[in-house]
């Protein structure tokens, strides 16, 4: 994990993928893949972290590559794209209201039932590596992504995530 020196030349870890409470959403209401994925889009073009054509190019990358991962009696999705379309990097957690129908990484012509979508945004290629090692960290443990999808506030999301 990257460094920097600390006040007496210790190393002190830097993460650089955080999630911030305006970027926990909790019971997202969607019915589709495509609805997610606009949904977050809308919420990041608020925020001005994204540029034009990121949505598109997110869609079209699930398209290929799809990110539905089988995890267990809950499912999470992994959306991303490249880096020329951010202008920021952090992830973005979204627990859905019921789970959605999200095309299977393992085998695309699959779908698996996603209840929570962990989107990550990298405005630096290098720094994709980081946040899947961080994303897969979390959401491989099932009680893990339990007391995420059952969070009562962005608190208990943040402090999972981080």
């Amino acid at each position: 994990m990257p460094g920097r020196a600390g006040e007496k030349g210790e190393v002190v870890a830097v993460t650089t993928f955080r999630v911030s409470p305006e970027d926990a959403l909790l019971g997202l209401k969607a019915s589709s893949e495509e609805e997610v994925i606009h949904q977050l889009c809308e919420h990041l073009t608020a925020q001005k972290t994204i540029v034009p054509g990121y949505e598109e190019s997110l869609l079209e990358r699930e398209d290929n590559y799809p990110t539905g991962l089988e995890l267990g009696e809950i499912c999470a999705a992994i959306p991303h794209t490249d880096p020329q379309y951010a202008r920021a990097t952090k992830l973005v957690v979204a627990t859905l209201a019921n789970p959605v129908a999200w095309k299977n990484m393992e085998d695309p012509d699959e779908q698996v039932q996603v209840s929570v979508v962990v989107l990550s945004l990298f405005d630096k290629p290098e720094k994709q590596i980081d946040a899947f090692q961080k994303i897969m960290g979390v959401i491989q443990d099932q009680d893990t992504l339990k007391k995420a999808l059952n969070a009562s506030n962005v608190d208990e999301v943040v402090d999972i995530f981080n």
